[in-house]
């Protein structure tokens, strides 16, 4: 074992033993292998979340069962991550750091059974990084320290299925989502109305500013997205309706004024074909145009994929095929939705095509719940620059294992072994990734 690693696993000892294990979901980009190809999510899954609220700890209801509602189901939850991330080229080390962070959450319960509040302070501390490699997205310029108040919001409902969320707050939305692949997620202030009904689930806002992964600060979207001095917002809708049983058609747009609007829109269909069988059919397609001033250039562009999966006792294989138009996929906001998005490339340049296959393994039904394994091999041809020149290839492999105890004194413990090896025809565009990561979460009181 060499040192970074056996420095690693102390640190995550040591962290881990300080508390009592309390299980709890952490990421939400990045989950373990589905048990099944029926039960694996689309990107428009999340479309609802503005409804949501922080969880409720039973222990703090029975110990305050006479206290007014806002603090009788409120929760303090802290959340742990360790995260050991080496980045090479084909020539040198790019980025090496090993960082800890943490996540302190107070979610009230609801006031009138109306009014409910959230507040998350997010930080994260090097402990060995190498400044003069570059970044590695665990922290800010520099290497440097971060800590910031991440979200800080309100929820008023107006019914069951009505409900407004205001200010400082996280999505997972095709093109403005966490990107929850390093230390700290995206977070955006935004001013959304929700409804999620049985069938049919709709969002509509505007968002001001967003915080990226790797900073403290709230910055404009048209700021994010490349137009120095510019505090245009986003403005975003988006639909999702339920056909039958677990397949469902959706849309999403989002429109920058003078930049440009993308427009994502997608459908699944899922079945169950027997106890240990699991089918999945999507298509998705992405149409992303410049708008009004055209601050970012006179652009039209597109990118459209199709996807199956099928399942047996937890085992899961994935065919994908994606292709994009003219000009590359903008996403200043967040991650892409792509189906053949991987670790390190999104295979979605001008006039790519990408194939993908994919085989996971989630081991709950053959007697280990909590460990899983994901293997994706991607290839893409024939992308070109922006004057129409032929790029190299790209092909890249990923490899993730996952350990994530369901009962025990480890409930709660989370880790995730990543390894990514990617190709794109020089030394210098090369990429070879090494991930650690350990998440942790208890509950405060």
């Amino acid at each position: 074992m060499n040192v970074r690693l056996l420095r690693f696993v102390l640190i995550a000892v040591a962290l881990a033993s300080t508390s009592a294990a309390y299980g709890a979901e952490y990421q939400q980009v990045e989950n373990l292998a589905p048990e099944s190809a029926d039960a694996a999510p689309v990107s428009l899954e999340t479309l609802h979340e503005a409804l949501k609220r922080g969880p409720m700890r039973r222990v703090l209801r029975e110990r305050f069962a006479e206290s007014p509602p806002f603090w009788r189901d409120a929760s303090l939850d802290f959340r742990l991550r360790v995260y050991d991330f080496r980045r090479d080229n084909g020539l040198e080390t790019v980025a090496d750091s090993l960082a800890v962070g943490t996540e302190l959450t107070f979610s009230s319960g609801e006031w009138r059974e109306r009014l409910s509040t959230v507040v998350t302070w997010h930080t994260s501390f090097g402990i060995d990084t190498n400044v003069s490699s570059g970044g590695s997205g665990l922290l800010g310029v520099n290497e440097s320290d971060l800590s910031v108040i991440s979200r800080a919001y309100v929820r008023y409902k107006f019914g069951e299925v009505l409900a407004a969320r205001l200010y400082r707050q996280d999505f997972n939305l095709p093109y403005i989502n966490r990107q929850d692949s390093r230390m700290i997620p995206n977070t955006h202030e935004a001013y959304v109305l929700a409804h999620q009904g049985k069938r049919m689930e709709w969002l509509a806002g505007h968002v001001t500013k967003i915080k990226k992964r790797d900073s403290e600060d709230f910055v404009p979207m048209a700021e994010a997205a490349g137009v120095d001095g510019d505090d245009a917002g986003t403005s975003v809708v988006g639909a999702r309706y339920t056909i039958a049983e677990k397949s469902t058609i959706g849309a999403f747009v989002q429109h920058t004024n003078d930049l440009f609007t993308t427009a994502y829109s997608e459908t699944s269909l899922r079945r169950t074909l027997s106890e240990h069988w699991g089918l999945q059919l999507a298509a998705q397609l992405t149409n992303q145009w410049s708008v009004g001033g055209e601050k970012l250039g006179d652009f039209s562009t597109y990118t459209w994929g199709l996807r199956g999966m099928l399942s047996y006792r937890g085992a899961v294989l994935t065919t994908a095929y994606t292709k994009t138009g003219d000009t590359a996929i903008r996403k200043p906001f967040g991650g892409t939705p792509g189906f053949t998005s991987s670790m390190i490339f999104d295979f979605d340049r001008a006039n790519e095509e990408a194939w993908r296959i994919g085989l996971s393994q989630n081991f709950a039904k053959r007697g280990l719940p909590g460990v899983s394994l994901i293997v994706n091999y991607t290839e893409g041809r024939n992308a070109t620059n922006d004057i129409g020149e032929l790029l190299p290839d790209a092909d890249e492999l990923d490899i993730t294992v996952d350990f994530r105890p369901e009962k025990g004194f480890f409930k709660g413990l989370w880790l995730r072994v990543r390894y990514a090896d990617a190709n794109r025809g020089s030394p210098v565009a090369d990429r070879e990734d090494w991930r650690i990561i350990l998440n942790y979460s208890v509950s405060a009181l």
